[in-house]
């Protein structure tokens, strides 16, 4: 196997390299008797023939050995021997949790020998998104365990983005901006995200809930910056490259009006008002190198540099934000595709574009990289795609423009595995996103990486994850981030079989073989749900929620059996099967509120008031058992997550109250909703702007917002529900509608809304018999005629065949959406404006043992 050039670099000769920042991490996580039983080095010796990065592992006596080409791969190589020989586990505190106590050290009386390669030279776990969805209010300790977790799991790449704001700053004050206009432009702390290059500007930051000055708080702004000096003086020490964030365009809309002659171009009209507005320059007007220049000098003046610098732009697959002024084109069109070995060539509009903004990088940085996040470019699969991305790769030096390709399908096939042109790029996962909770992931997938591109001989350089939001699926990262050190794909049924052993201490049980077995062929096998939670805990109260993605019976055996586990093990003080126990319950739970869910509206529907009434005491039983079994687990708790982000308040400019609010904000409503909208009647007309899109299964959340907001639901249905449904007689049929789908199928009938049961009349030749039928069932949703007969539908049934047409069925009953959206919205402020509620939990391996127990039994009849 051949290794690119770029990783020669990493294989220089370190013996005189310094060891004592890996000693370091190790008296951290492990304790000093552990760092007393390692004797540790840095050589390319004990590599052998094969030129690729690596770390060898042996012991004597009581001394183990690890020796590494770099500080990366030998904080890896310590992560290998606790996880693999001690059963040890360094996890996120908020996602998983660790085990790290062990009964001696070394844990082992022997070891044969280990030496691992590397199979590709970069692992990569970040995404601009974690930055706001996990890392925002991550405090210096909370940055050190992170990035510890990063050097045991090899990662040696990530973004290194904290602390932008006070760059910009500086920047923008040189071209005329003044205060106010900059820090009105930067998002709350919350959603800063959103305001470094994707044009949501003002989001949360000028709308303070009560006290301090309007806009980003100064005092934010300088202790992050004070912050990132300290995670790139760690990361750097451990070997981890941190990709600095480049000037992409984007400036405050003033700045227009201050360079009349500039190519600027915005993302509204401009107005008065200037909040939410976005002005971007285009790369190819002067005034972009000046500010890119002057950004370069400052970022690196004040952080130093690893040479790897990220600019992206927009994500959505549209042109860069250089792209000429005020000129729009939409998604690109479906034109030929081309195939791999056609000459290709570049979009003529679109090299000086490319050029103009790698020249903004290295110009002061000759030796940069440009980490291009490929989101942007995921969808440019056809030929006016390819000539766009070949303009790129021919605006940059070879090897200087690294995409990462963020698709578990592989961007880099596009075209016969084109593979960027020859570019080097990183192939990586973007499992989750906002994130949401849930158990999911189809590893199988992952099994590609970086198999599949080594054997196209593919320029693949590095593997890793992309997700929105860490603290879930750790099964699903681990298995991720090792493929960075396996050419060929680690066997999923092995894999697991160990990861039940080594999760909880080295010991194998049967019980938590059992059920981790479950779980692998359950949803780490199953592509449902996408990239969101797919459950119905967070029902926005309209349509019916999405259909059980898993098999909710299995997912059950596996809670018990790792109860059993629990009971065997002893979890205490074991982080990650306390964990588990109480992941697998939630998403038992959430599965079956979805269910419920399902079966309520159906009732609604169906007028049936009693059945109704009776399913919604269950169903707000189950979130309130819900939310007491997250309360067994720190990771699902929503008060360390309050709680850091109070600890950013300054009594200078940013109260408590303002962290609170935009930390309770995220997670349910997104938008951030102040209190002045109370006042206004459009409030209540329509939930906020991606209400729901970062939701996690929390306890506390769970109880105040997301059954708050179904209550609403309930109480709407005994109001509106009249006691008995009206007689069949009343039911109509509407009239033809040409290609139409019947929409909003409920789950009593039929199977995925494609099958009627068998005891339908299914065939019909009359239309009024149809009719009569239906109406004198509430679950039908219509009728369809197609293939010269009627035929009695399920709503939502897909319809077969051309020219088939449908009846859809009148006078189904539904809720005043107007006074249910008023309370849900009512709702939704009570809980993200209160500044007075406590969350205190304090969970034990008792409770979860015992509640999991008694909650199984409660509800075995359902499962």
């Amino acid at each position: 196997m051949s290794i690119p050039v770029l990783s020669l670099l990493m294989l220089a000769s370190l013996a005189s390299a310094d060891v004592q920042p890996a000693i370091d991490l190790i008296i951290r996580n492990f304790g000093a008797s552990a760092a007393a039983a390692f004797n540790l080095s840095l050589s390319n010796s004990h590599c052998g023939a094969e030129p690729s990065p690596c770390f060898a592992l042996s012991q004597t006596g009581n001394t183990v050995r690890i020796s590494g080409s770099s500080i990366s791969e030998l904080t890896y190589g310590i992560g290998w021997y606790t996880r693999y020989t001690c059963g040890l586990t360094v996890g996120w505190k908020h996602g998983g949790g660790s085990h790290t106590n062990a009964s001696s050290w070394p844990c082992s009386s022997s070891l044969a020998p280990v030496t691992k390669h590397r199979a590709v030279p970069y692992t990569y776990e970040d995404n601009v998104c974690t930055h706001s969805y996990s890392y925002v209010w991550y405090d210096q300790a909370a940055w050190t365990a992170h990035i510890d977790w990063m050097a045991l799991q090899g990662v040696n790449v990530f973004l290194a983005l904290t602390g932008q704001e006070l760059i910009q700053y500086k920047v923008f004050r040189q071209f005329g901006l003044d205060d106010r206009q900059i820090r009105e432009f930067f998002n709350g702390p919350a959603y800063l995200t959103w305001s470094r290059g994707q044009s949501m500007q003002s989001v949360g930051s000028s709308a303070l809930p009560e006290g301090g000055s309007s806009g980003l708080p100064m005092s934010w702004m300088e202790a992050q910056w004070a912050l990132q000096k300290q995670i790139l003086q760690l990361t750097r020490s451990l070997g981890i490259i941190g990709v600095l964030p480049a000037f992409q365009g984007n400036m405050p809309p003033q700045v227009k009006a201050l360079y009349p002659a500039a190519n600027i171009s915005t993302t509204h009209p401009l107005s008065n008002d200037t909040r939410g507005n976005c002005a971007w320059v285009a790369s190819t007007d002067p005034l972009f190198g000046k500010v890119a220049d002057l950004w370069m000098e400052t970022l690196i003046a004040d952080f130093g540099t690893d040479h790897w610098y990220q600019c992206d732009g927009f994500f959505t697959g549209l042109p860069p934000p250089w792209y000429y002024s005020e000129q729009t084109t939409g998604q690109i069109t479906d034109e030929p595709a081309y195939s791999k070995g056609v000459p290709v060539t570049p979009d003529p509009n679109w090299t000086p574009v490319w050029e103009a903004a790698w020249g903004g990088i290295s110009r002061t940085d000759p030796q940069a990289k440009w980490l291009y996040q490929g989101w942007a470019i995921r969808g440019w699969s056809d030929a006016a795609g390819a000539s766009r991305i070949k303009a790129l790769y021919d605006a940059v030096p070879h090897g200087q423009w690294i995409p990462l390709d963020m698709d578990i399908q592989g961007i880099w096939k596009y075209w016969g595995n084109y593979s960027f042109f020859g570019a080097p790029f990183i192939w990586t996962t973007l499992h989750n996103m906002g994130g949401n909770d849930g158990i999911k992931g189809d590893m199988r997938m992952l099994q590609e990486l970086p198999a599949a591109a080594l054997a196209a001989n593919a320029s693949i350089i590095g593997t890793g994850a992309t997700p929105e939001g860490i603290d879930q699926n750790p099964a699903y990262y681990e298995y991720t981030l090792d493929t960075a050190w396996f050419s060929t794909p680690q066997p999923l049924h092995s894999w697991f079989a160990q990861y039940s052993s080594r999760r909880y201490g080295g010991s194998s049980n049967p019980n938590a073989a059992a059920a981790w077995d479950l779980l692998r062929t359950g949803p780490y096998e199953s592509q449902a749900g996408g990239w969101h939670d797919d459950t119905g805990v967070e029902w926005m109260l309209s349509g019916v929620p999405n259909p059980v993605g898993v098999n909710i019976h299995d997912l059950s055996k596996a809670w018990g059996l790792l109860v059993a586990a629990g009971a065997e093990i002893d979890p205490m003080g074991m982080d990650t099967l306390n964990y588990d126990i109480v992941n697998t319950g939630r998403e038992v739970l959430a599965q079956l509120i979805t269910v419920m869910e399902q079966n309520l509206t159906v009732a609604v529907k169906a007028i049936d008031k009693h059945a109704a009434t009776a399913i919604a005491a269950e169903l707000m039983e189950v979130y309130s058992d819900l939310d007491l079994l997250l309360g067994c687990d720190f990771s699902f708790l929503i008060g360390p997550w309050i709680a850091a982000a109070r600890g950013w308040a300054n009594s200078s400019d940013a109260p408590v109250s303002y962290y609170e609010w935009q930390a309770k904000s995220q997670v349910s409503t997104w938008w951030p909703v102040a209190p002045s909208a109370r006042k206004l009647p459009e409030t209540y007309k329509a939930y906020p702007t991606l209400d729901n899109y970062a939701n996690k299964h929390w306890n506390g959340l769970v109880r105040d917002f997301y059954a708050k907001r179904v209550q609403c639901y309930v109480n709407q249905m005994e109001h509106d529900l009249p006691s008995s449904p009206p007689p069949p007689s009343a039911c109509k049929l509407a009239a033809e509608v040409p290609n139409a789908y019947l929409r909003n199928y409920p789950l009593s009938l039929g199977s995925g809304g494609t099958v009627a049961p068998a005891t339908w009349p299914y065939d019909t030749s009359q239309l009024d018999s149809a009719q009569m039928w239906c109406c004198n069932h509430s679950d039908c949703g219509g009728v369809t005629h197609q293939n010269n007969r009627f035929e009695v539908r399920a709503e939502n049934t897909p319809v077969a065949g051309d020219g088939a047409s449908s009846y859809p069925r009148l006078g189904v009953f539904s809720l005043n959406q107007t006074n249910l959206t008023a309370c849900a919205v009512t709702a939704e402020m009570d809980f993200t404006q209160a500044v007075d509620v406590v969350y205190s939990e304090k969970p034990t391996s008792e409770r979860t043992l015992s509640l999991s127990s008694s909650l199984l039994d409660k509800y075995a009849t359902y499962l």
